[in-house]
């Protein structure tokens, strides 16, 4: 074998040793988010029935987590939570009623939901979104029917 041939050679090995060590740290690192959970769909009526949707997950490093929520054109609807501190494999869970920003009741539709972590220098769609339905209030006389 020439002497250049064993350089590539050399340098092929090396890149995809390095390669190796690289990818196994990255496993290593927590995940942005874990134990995800959207509520699937809503009906925010008054009946007591599926009335809000539910976002829960937990961080896998320190950062200050935002949520918001975004409509089918991705912008922006309403702001759960702007900045809260929290700490590795904390949960965080909120809700939502439905509603604007600007407090009125929010077109039906599927909506992403947007988990931002500065810290990181991350923004994460989530791909568990959730269908609000404007749907009338069921009487206890359908809910037993």
């Amino acid at each position: 074998m020439t002497r250049p041939a064993q350089l590539v050679l050399a340098a092929v090995a090396l890149t995809a040793v390095v390669g190796l060590v690289v990818a196994q740290r990255l496993k290593g690192e927590p995940a942005y988010l874990r134990r995800v959970y959207v509520t699937a769909r809503f009906t925010p009526n008054g009946d007591t029935l599926r009335d809000r949707a539910t976002i829960r997950f937990a961080v896998g490093r320190r950062d200050v987590v935002a949520v918001t929520l975004l409509d089918a054109a991705g912008r922006p609807v309403r702001h759960l939570v702007r900045a809260r501190h929290l700490e590795p494999d904390r949960r965080i869970r909120v809700r939502w009623r439905g509603r604007t920003d600007a407090g009125t009741p929010a077109p039906e539709g599927t909506y992403t939901v947007r988990v931002s972590l500065p810290r990181r220098g991350r923004t994460i769609d989530l791909l568990e979104r959730t269908r609000l339905r404007r749907v009338p209030p069921r009487t206890r006389a359908e809910r037993r029917g």
